[in-house]
């Protein structure tokens, strides 16, 4: 992977998408009423829009990193041991947890990370929901390469899990 400058446009670009795809699944009209909605705190609307951008950042990272091989979404609670009932989701976990599995690790795709995930975070501001904290703007990039991967040690253990149960939204 070549050096990338990010452009705080391509998280825009992410958001506007989000939001069409939330609005169709949710039945809303427009923009506004998904932010409508945001700001009353529904939870429905917040998954499909959390889904979105999350094969948003999918797409945008296969695309910048040829080293990608597929990219899979997961809830970081069910990857724990615990028997206890789970508290809502907001408290729990980031807002974006994806897993990368790649042909080797580089320092390149945790820098345009960092950048996808500040710039993603700026954008959910604009959401304003009452049951948000700052864990539900975060994106968490994990990522596995081929020795992990096939070994099922890290986090390559968990693309096959039958517990964790990984959805795979991007492939090469």
């Amino acid at each position: 992977m070549s050096t990338i400058t990010f452009d705080a446009a391509v998280a825009t670009a992410m958001m506007e998408g989000a939001i069409e795809f939330c609005a169709k699944k949710t039945g809303l009209t427009d923009k506004a009423q998904v932010l409508a909605a945001m700001r009353r705190g529904d939870c429905l609307a917040c998954e499909y829009l959390r889904y979105a951008l999350a094969n948003g950042v999918a797409e945008y990272l296969g695309a910048v990193d040829d080293t990608i091989k597929a990219i899979y979404i997961y809830e970081p609670e069910y990857a724990t041991s615990t028997d206890e009932p789970l508290p809502d989701r907001p408290n729990l976990s980031p807002g974006i947890s994806l897993i990368a599995w790649v042909s080797r690790k580089t320092a390149a795709l945790s820098s345009v990370e960092a950048s996808l995930s500040s710039a993603l975070a700026a954008e959910q501001k604009q959401l304003a929901c009452p049951k948000a904290n700052a864990l539900c703007s975060m994106l968490d990039l994990k990522v596995a390469d081929d020795d992990e991967v096939q070994g099922r040690t890290g986090y390559g253990a968990l693309i096959h899990s039958l517990y964790v149960c990984p959805t795979e939204i991007w492939r090469r």
